[in-house]
């Protein structure tokens, strides 16, 4: 056990080059916060619900499908890209 512990330590770990990271992030909330307030108007009535609550059933929507959903397909198809040659 001891012996695994110190090759995980000095295996190297990918590090996503900041600026791609941004780039996708932005390509992957930017639709899904179009989609989920269009949701949300059709489903709850906006005009009654404080501005916060709102928001705030967005940003969990959006939260939970790019860490579920998009981050893991954008790793899948960009990943060769997005992380740094070492």
């Amino acid at each position: 056990m001891r012996q695994s512990n110190q090759q995980l330590k000095k295996a190297p770990v990918p590090r996503m080059v900041p600026w791609k990271q941004a780039l996708v992030t932005t390509l992957g909330v930017y639709p899904l916060l179009l989609f989920f307030e269009w949701l949300i108007k059709q489903i709850l009535p906006v005009h009654l619900i404080d501005r916060r609550v709102t928001l705030l059933l967005v940003v969990l929507m959006i939260a939970s499908t790019m860490v579920f959903l998009v981050m893991p397909l954008v790793i899948k198809l960009f990943g060769h890209w997005l992380f740094k040659k070492q």
